[in-house]
């Protein structure tokens, strides 16, 4: 299971660095060598990330984030991808980890969301969190800054 935090969802929608790995990680999820996980906060964040875009460089915001959504509902329906909420325990596992890693918790909540699925992988294109995430415990694939 490939864990994606929202640098690395918004590459499948925004060609930046690291989009074409993301675009691996998809047509593997889509031909079943693997499961993706992320984050209801992910959307979120990822509309917020892509609402950005609109700003700077005249992308559609709406209909990027319409086809994020489609395309996982799609997965969902396919069993290849799996959606996590945000619940008390990830809560409270996001506070330790901005405790101990003194970092912003919508961040650490990607990690422990991460964890919470005991995923193989967690999948990011931020610098810090990756080195968060290793330090968790868990394997990383670094897409680099966009």
């Amino acid at each position: 299971m490939y864990f994606l935090d929202t640098s690395a969802l918004v590459k499948r929608y925004v060609v930046e660095p690291g989009s074409s790995l993301v675009d691996e990680v998809y047509s593997n999820a889509y031909r079943g060598l693997v499961r993706l996980a992320l984050s209801y906060w992910n959307i979120a964040e990822a509309a917020v990330v892509l609402d950005k875009y609109e700003r700077r460089l005249g992308l559609n915001a709406r209909r990027l984030l319409s086809s994020l959504l489609s395309e996982s509902a799609t997965l969902s329906r396919l069993r290849r991808l799996l959606v996590v909420g945000v619940s008390p325990s990830i809560l409270r596992e996001s506070v330790e980890l901005v405790l101990r890693h003194h970092i912003y918790v919508a961040e650490v909540l990607q990690v422990a969301s991460a964890k919470s699925l005991n995923s193989d992988r967690s999948v990011t294109g931020d610098g810090d969190l990756a080195r968060i995430a290793e330090a968790e415990g868990l394997s990383t694939v670094y897409l680099g800054e966009a």
